[in-house]
């Protein structure tokens, strides 16, 4: 299990753990979903976006330039973040959100996360929330566009 660090810097939220830095332009950032926690305070958070993150080598070492490369091969889609957050770092990621960006839904129900369910253009959607739309398009609408739902 690695441990993230969000924080803002240049108009970028730039995501670190302890071999990678993935730079994302806010601006760019198209869609954010969460996950209900599987593990108790474990959330998974997909992040798309308009133009591709950067992502950097944290440092020079062997070890790390083996995991950069690893993790180039296996990243196939520079548009989009799928990870786990722990319940601090959603909450540091939320809050970075909603400071700058608009129409950004928080949800204040990260604990009763195994209980969410939406109901939206017909489907009832269970353990998933719409954190933010640029274009404003409901969780069913999101979730099809990024091919998650069909």
């Amino acid at each position: 299990m690695d441990f993230f660090t969000i924080y803002l810097k240049n108009n970028d939220l730039v995501i670190e753990n302890s071999f990678t830095a993935q730079k994302i332009r806010l601006d760019s950032i198209d869609d954010v979903i969460i996950f209900s926690a599987q593990e108790r305070g474990r959330f998974k958070v997909f992040i798309f976006t308009t133009l591709p993150i950067i992502t950097e080598a944290k440092s020079e070492t062997f070890i790390n330039k083996l995991v950069f490369s690893a993790f180039k091969t296996f990243n196939k889609n520079s548009n989009e973040i799928k990870t786990h957050f722990e319940e601090k770092e959603v909450n540091t990621l939320l809050k970075i959100l909603a400071d700058n960006l608009d129409n950004v839904m928080i949800s204040n129900d990260l604990e009763g996360s195994l209980l969410w369910r939406e109901t939206d253009n017909g489907f009832t959607i269970k353990g998933i929330k719409l954190i933010y739309s640029k274009n404003k398009l409901g969780l069913a609408e999101v979730l099809k566009k990024h091919n998650i739902l069909r």
